[in-house]
């Protein structure tokens, strides 16, 4: 799984905002509509800082970690089958 596909099940949602945050991409999140996250240039910028608004630093690259493994279709290094 990928993180679009990550955020995108968890309710994010990527849309249009003006270019004078700095970017034109903002987030939202279903739950959440009226609180959008504005200034992102790329789409996959947008959804890392979601993982890490939402996880933390530490969490979330933990997290990435984790869906970088299931998209390579292998488990953690180190872990026990």
């Amino acid at each position: 799984m990928t993180l679009e596909q990550f955020a995108k099940s968890a309710g994010v949602v990527l849309t249009d905002c003006d270019n004078s945050w700095g970017g034109k991409i903002a987030f939202y999140e279903k739950d959440q509509p009226n609180s959008l996250m504005c200034g992102f240039r790329s789409n996959s910028a947008a959804y890392k800082r979601w993982l890490s608004d939402t996880f933390g630093l530490s969490t979330g690259k933990a997290v990435m970690k984790l869906l970088r493994a299931s998209a390579k279709g292998s488990g953690i290094k180190g872990e026990r089958k």
